[in-house]
């Protein structure tokens, strides 16, 4: 199986943990390493590709040392999905019967195990000419994931249909109903099947992927800016999903990052050389930090700023503007 890592992701909720040119799949998140890393870890015996941007090029040199295809624009997973196919068929011989899984650089899985267990299931349901998907069960009403509605039944599911992030009201009422997952974001697939996709649903990137690699590189900024649920998820009629039994998080807010973070016995995350003394349930990210006394604060000290704040206001970090602090 192939298995390639969109890395391409430039987003800043987790500001000022996270910025334009240093997002949050290059965060280093405890003694396995960053996002990044941790998804490559994760697909290490499979043959890795690796797509990122030319802006954070330097960072994905530095943390991965398996083959890296830099996109000449930000164009959206569908056309980045596209490009890492054009790679493998043109470059490396790919056949149309190989099977792929895409994934983002940057989720969580609790139990990673998990994950691996279910992966050669995902793989017989792609050789079936359907592109298989992992779901996870909701929580809570969720507005920032988009959801997935499956028919009823035991192991791999049949979808009906997928629906955009939800208003809360919305979420409340598809988490009562049943058989609506959270979507990862991960899919399997066949190659030669996900080809005859795009050529039935996005025939403008069909078209592309049959000129020369090199004209591909060249003409790659004119593609569509899309995304792969919009171009092929949201028309194709085979899918199936799996359903993944342990937690995840696509770590996107704040707080989805403090629900995911190891505490220590007072309920306190630090990374970085920091002395938490008589602290408890914090979060604290930088060098050279004391905390005294304190009880449910984040700080972060990143790029010569320092943030200081409530965890009742987690919510706002992430629409600060950026640019004004």
């Amino acid at each position: 199986m192939k298995g390639l890592i969109l890395a391409g992701g430039s987003g800043t909720r987790l500001w000022p943990l996270s910025r334009e040119d240093y997002p949050k799949q290059f965060l280093s998140l405890g003694e396995e390493g960053s996002l990044l890393e941790q998804a490559v870890s994760r697909l290490s015996n499979h043959d890795l590709l690796v797509i990122a941007n030319q802006k954070h090029r330097a960072l994905v040199e530095e943390q991965v040392k398996k083959p890296i295809l830099i996109e000449p624009s930000a164009r959206s997973t569908a056309p980045a999905i596209a490009l890492g196919l054009k790679y493998w068929i043109d470059c490396c011989g790919a056949s149309p019967e190989e099977i792929c899984v895409v994934t983002p650089s940057d989720l969580y899985f609790e139990n990673e195990e998990d994950f691996m267990r279910l992966l050669p299931s995902a793989e017989e349901g792609a050789r079936r000419r359907a592109i298989v998907i992992f779901g996870v069960v909701p929580t809570h009403p969720e507005t920032g994931y988009g959801y997935i509605k499956t028919r009823s039944g035991k192991g791999m599911l049949s979808v009906e249909r997928f629906i955009e992030k939800p208003s809360f009201e919305t979420a409340v009422r598809l988490i009562e109903k049943g058989n609506y997952y959270w979507n990862t974001g991960v899919f399997v697939f066949q190659i030669g099947h996900l080809l005859e996709e795009f050529e039935k649903h996005a025939p403008e990137i069909s078209a592309w992927m049959k000129t020369p690699y090199d004209s591909c590189m060249e003409t790659f900024s004119s593609l569509p800016k899309i995304s792969f649920d919009h171009a092929i998820m949201e028309k194709t009629e085979d899918i199936l999903m799996i359903p993944y039994p342990s937690v995840w998080s696509d770590l996107g807010t704040w707080k989805r990052l403090d629900a995911a973070l190891p505490k220590d016995e007072k309920g306190n995350y630090c990374s970085g050389a920091i002395e938490a003394i008589e602290s408890e349930n914090c979060l604290v990210f930088g060098d050279d930090i004391v905390t005294l006394g304190v009880k449910d604060l984040v700080v972060v000290k990143r790029q010569g700023k320092v943030v200081v704040c409530s965890k009742k206001d987690l919510h706002r970090l992430s629409d600060l503007k950026t640019e004004s602090y």
